[in-house]
């Protein structure tokens, strides 16, 4: 059992750490929980639309992209919009609002519905909503406010809105949330809604910034609802242009644009030291523990002999016979089986003697019993004190104690010693 133990310690630390990567993996993976626009890219790429998402360590130009979606959340916003209260004249030169005026480029701003924990418990329900006061507070951190906001007074709500005149498209909303048209402010215009209120608007001072209240529509929790799929590819379809190539932009990131793309991007990025930390996130920092944790336990235990070491003695060492038989008797002790190997020693010495005496071809069970019944024919007794402990070694030799089998085989040997078989 000694030995056993750290063999079970290392399972019990593998199985922890893919515990623990499955876990922390689900946790994190924000894009294909039921908020995220996994689901969106896969979607869109299948109908032959590009798609493209944002990454820290690549600049996008204007000229490489159609159409920008940012998706706002409660836990997002900060990162891809200016201070709060801000208006959109007073951004900074890199808001969503000012490079959409800038480089002319469609821009749809999807904004949030649902709190952070749907994410995690992957259960969307009226708990998992957030308040509409929260709502209007990310408006108004990317220079818009005054807009009121209505959830519908059932479950789900169905609709039929039309993007293109006489092509409805029937869509369903859980707790559908909409722009009050009572309190659109000036200038803005309805492109979709629903009966309870506006979903789709674009603005008059802004004509390239739509923004889209029910983030249901786009994101993976609300894809499979009714046709809301088709309703995001003709969304896409209409805001990026029908003969449109270049992919659509899903920026979860809020990174500013280039008005082009540098030509030698490849070759003025520098590495630095920040970036050997990248080595030790998350999850390569769980491969390093349990490597750096089997690398220990490797250690321990080697520390172990079987027996003190050699000492040299010559420049080739040779094991006899003798000291090889010693060493594979001490593993064999070790590993609880001398028992089982007595038994079959004494089997396969019984059986040389056999044929030693009867021949070729009499080293079986038969020739066995002729050897012990030519030993009964000269010592009655010494045959039957031979037989005895040979044939309790061979039977219950595996589960005698080491008390036990070494009485037997210690009487097996005298008695096969002071016995005269003869031979041929």
């Amino acid at each position: 059992m000694r030995n056993s133990g750290p063999l079970l310690l290392l399972g019990l630390l593998l199985a922890l750490a893919a515990l623990a990567v499955f876990a922390l993996s689900r946790g994190s993976d924000f894009d294909r929980s039921p908020l995220g626009n996994k689901g969106l890219e896969t979607w869109l790429q299948a109908k032959g639309i590009p798609v493209v998402r944002s990454d820290p360590h690549v600049a996008r130009a204007r000229s490489e992209i159609s159409l920008r979606i940012i998706p706002l959340s409660i836990r997002q916003a900060e990162a891809v919009a200016p201070q709060a209260n801000e208006e959109a004249d007073d951004a900074g030169p890199d808001s969503p609002i000012r490079e959409s005026n800038r480089y002319a480029l469609p821009t749809l701003i999807v904004l949030p519905k649902w709190r952070g924990s749907v994410s995690t418990d992957g259960v969307a329900g009226k708990s998992g909503l957030a308040d509409l006061s929260d709502i209007g507070g990310e408006l108004d951190k990317i220079g818009y406010s005054d807009f009121g906001f209505a959830r519908s007074s059932t479950d789900f709500e169905e609709a039929q809105p039309q993007l293109k005149p006489g092509q409805p498209i029937k869509i369903a909303l859980y707790q559908a949330q909409t722009f009050e048209r009572s309190s659109l402010p000036s200038g803005w215009e309805e492109l979709a809604g629903t009966p309870s209120g506006a979903l789709l608007l674009r603005g008059a001072d802004d004509p390239n910034v739509y923004l889209l209240s029910d983030p249901d529509l786009l994101n993976n929790h609300g894809l499979a609802l009714a046709d809301n799929a088709s309703f995001a590819v003709s969304l896409v379809t209409l805001l990026r242009g029908a003969g449109e190539k270049r992919p659509v932009y899903l920026d979860t990131a809020g990174l500013p644009l280039d008005s082009k793309k540098p030509a030698d991007e490849g070759r003025t990025y520098e590495r630095s030291a920040s970036d050997f930390k990248r080595f030790f996130a998350y999850p390569l920092s769980v491969i390093w523990g349990v490597l750096f944790v089997v690398a220990a336990i490797c250690f321990w235990r080697g520390a172990y002999r079987f027996g003190p070491a050699l000492k040299e003695t010559s420049g080739n060492i040779e094991l006899s016979k003798t000291a090889a038989i010693d060493a594979t008797a001490r593993l064999l002790r070790l590993s609880g089986n001398d028992g089982r190997m007595t038994g079959q020693f004494v089997l396969h010495l019984l059986a040389d003697k056999a044929q030693l005496v009867f021949g070729p071809g009499a080293g079986n069970e038969a020739g066995i019993e002729r050897l012990f019944q030519r030993l009964a024919r000269h010592d009655q007794a010494a045959a039957k004190a031979l037989h005895s402990s040979a044939q309790a070694l061979i039977d219950r030799g595996h589960r005698m104690t080491r008390a036990d089998l070494h009485r037997n085989l210690e009487i097996f040997r005298k008695s096969l010693g002071s016995t005269d078989l003869g031979s041929r």
